[in-house]
C-alpha cells in the first residue's frame, strides 16, 4: 500500500483495524497515555488535553529513560496506552503482559515490509496515519481528517524537499530513517546509532573527510545533547548545521500537532540542505 494516498490507507485500515482491541469497561471520557511526545501529537488528533498524558517527561528520550514509582501510577490509571513497542520501549514490556485489560497500541506492529526496522515510528507519517486508525477504533471515535492533513502536510513536504534530494547530510543519531526513505532524502551517515554509543575516532575523521569534499552539505545536532561532538567535525568548515529534535518536544500538543510536526521537519530539512 506504500504507494496510495494516506487518505485511502486510511480508509481501507478502518476495516482492517476494526473490532481488534476489546472494548473499554467504562463509560467515556477514557484516559489516553503516550509513551513520547511525539505519539501525543497524533493522539491529539482524536482525544481532548484532559485526556491525555505522556509518559516521558519533555526533552527526555526513550534513550536515557527509566520509571519512577509515579509513571507506574499514571500506566496504571490509563485505559489506553499508545507506545513504540518493545524493542524502542522495554521498560513498558513487563507492564503489557501484566495489565492485558487495558488496551495497549503497539505501534511497532503496524510496520509494513520494506520499511526500516526503526523504533521513532513517528518519523514514519503512515505508520501514524495506521496508528491513529487503531487508536479512533480502540476509542470507538470517527478517525476525522486526519489522514487527509497528514498527507497534505506530506505534499507541501515533497514540494519543499524534491529539489533537494540529492544533497548529502549528516544527523546526530540513527532516529531520521523513517522521514529519509518517505521523502527519498540522502542520508549520507550518523554520529552514531544509538546515543549512548560514542563514535570513534576513525569514524570522525572519515565524516570530517565527506565535509571537505562538499559530499555532505549539512549537519544536523540533537538539543539533548552536547554540540561539542558536532562541533568537532565542523571546526573550521564552511558547512551549514541544524537543529532536529527526534521527540518534536517543541511542538505543541493540538487537534493538529502531527501535520504541524512534519511541516516544521520539512522546513528544518530545507533550510540546512538549500544552497545560499
Amino acid at each position: 500500500m506504500k504507494n496510495l494516498p494516506l487518505l485511502l490507507i486510511s480508509l481501507l485500515l478502518s476495516l482492517s483495524l476494526s473490532g481488534q482491541a476489546a472494548p473499554i469497561s467504562h463509560e467515556p471520557p477514557y484516559k489516553v497515555l503516550a509513551s513520547v511526545h511525539p505519539l501525543a501529537l497524533m493522539a491529539a488528533s482524536l482525544v481532548e488535553a484532559e485526556q491525555l498524558s505522556v509518559l516521558l517527561p519533555p526533552g527526555m528520550t526513550p534513550h536515557d529513560f527509566s520509571l519512577r514509582p509515579s509513571d507506574i501510577d499514571v500506566i496504571q490509571s490509563a485505559d489506553v496506552i499508545i507506545w513504540a513497542g518493545a524493542d524502542a520501549e522495554p521498560y513498558l514490556s513487563g507492564f503489557a503482559r501484566r495489565w492485558p485489560d487495558k488496551i495497549w497500541i503497539d505501534v511497532a506492529k503496524l510496520r509494513e515490509e520494506g520499511q526500516p526496522n526503526d523504533g521513532h515510528w513517528w518519523f514514519s507519517p503512515a505508520m501514524m496515519v495506521r496508528a491513529q486508525q487503531q487508536l479512533a477504533g480502540a476509542l470507538e471515535l470517527p478517525a476525522g481528517n486526519f489522514a487527509a492533513d497528514v498527507d497534505a502536510a506530506l505534499q507541501r513536504a515533497e514540494q519543499l524537499l524534491a529539489p533537494l534530494r540529492s544533497r548529502g547530510f549528516f544527523v546526530f543519531h540513527r532516529a531520521y530513517d523513517h522521514w529519509v526513505q518517505a521523502m527519498q532524502l540522502n542520508q549520507v551517515g550518523a554520529f552514531t546509532l544509538s546515543p549512548e554509543q560514542k563514535p570513534g575516532m576513525k569514524t570522525l575523521q572519515r565524516m570530517r573527510d565527506q565535509l571537505t569534499s562538499g559530499e555532505v552539505v549539512c549537519v544536523f545536532s540533537e538539543p539533548e545533547f552536547s554540540p561539542a561532538l558536532v562541533q568537532s567535525v565542523v571546526r573550521g568548515l564552511d558547512v551549514k548545521q541544524g537543529e532536529l529534535d527526534p521527540v518534536a518536544s517543541h511542538i505543541s500538543v493540538t487537534k493538529s500537532g502531527y501535520p504541524d510536526f512534519i511541516q516544521d521537519l520539512a522546513q528544518r530539512f530545507a533550510t540546512c540542505l538549500s544552497p545560499d
